[in-house]
C-alpha cells in the first residue's frame, strides 16, 4: 500500500513539474496570437508587404519586442506594418 502511495505521489510531482515548465515555456506570449482574426488578418498583411518573406518578418517583429517590451501581438503587427509602410514612401 505504501509503494502504491509513493509511486502516486512522484507521478502527482512529476506532472506538476512539467505543468510549471510548460506554463514558464509560453509566459510571456499573448495566446491571442493565433486566436484572434484581426491578428491574422495582420500577419496575412503583413506577408503580403515582405512578398512572402517569413524570415524577415520574424525578425523585424522580434526587433519590435525588444524595443517596446510587453505589448499586445497585434500591437507589434500593426507598427511593423505602419514602419514599413512609412518607409516605402
Amino acid at each position: 500500500m505504501q509503494i502504491l502511495l509513493f509511486i502516486a505521489l512522484v507521478l502527482l510531482i512529476f506532472l506538476l513539474i512539467a505543468f510549471i515548465r510548460n506554463q514558464l515555456k509560453f509566459s510571456g506570449k499573448s495566446k491571442s496570437y493565433r486566436n484572434d482574426p484581426k491578428n491574422r488578418q495582420l500577419q496575412g498583411d503583413l506577408l503580403v508587404i515582405l512578398q512572402g518573406d517569413v524570415r524577415t518578418a520574424k525578425r523585424l517583429l522580434k526587433q519590435q519586442r525588444q524595443l517596446a517590451p510587453g505589448r499586445s501581438d497585434n500591437w507589434y503587427l500593426e507598427k511593423v506594418i505602419y514602419d514599413l509602410e512609412r518607409d516605402r514612401h
